[in-house]
């Protein structure tokens, strides 16, 4: 076999080896990411049958309010990675939507963050260096927002 024959297939093999690499990369990330957020998700399912209060949600839903969700629950917009292994959530709040998610950086290090983006307005983000602080902060968000 010529070089260049034997270089384009050493090419195409270590690109197949490298994306698999990634792959599997990614999936630990995510896991991790996962692990670290499931405080957070436990403590959301804690409540997400309890009542949210009428004067917020008409905040939120202005025209029909009466029609939504009256459940913490009705407030998750989304989760943030596969819902069977979530790295985080955004919920809806008045004028706007709470996001609390788990990252990391490239060295490996977590990141806890936290954005309030308000309608029309720039996101507000809020890191937040270790997890017990940043589940205080989504614990107070949620008070401000259940009918208890």
């Amino acid at each position: 076999m010529n070089p260049t024959l034997q270089k384009l297939r050493q090419i195409a093999q270590d690109s197949t080896l490298s994306a698999e690499d990634n792959f599997i990369r990614r999936r630990e990330l995510h896991a991790s990411c996962s692990e670290l957020a499931a405080p957070l998700v436990r403590a959301f399912r804690d409540v997400e049958g309890e009542f949210v209060r009428i004067s917020v949600l008409s905040r939120i839903w202005p025209d029909d309010y009466d029609r939504r969700d009256d459940r913490v629950a009705g407030l998750l917009i989304t989760w943030i990675g596969p819902e069977s292994a979530p790295q985080g959530l955004k919920l809806a709040v008045p004028n706007g939507s709470l996001t609390f998610e788990v990252m990391l950086k490239r060295d490996g290090s977590a990141v806890f963050a936290c954005v309030r983006d308000t309608l029309g307005q720039r996101p507000a983000i809020m890191d937040f260096a270790n997890r017990d602080d940043w589940l205080e902060f989504f614990y107070k968000s949620i008070a401000d927002l259940v009918e208890l």
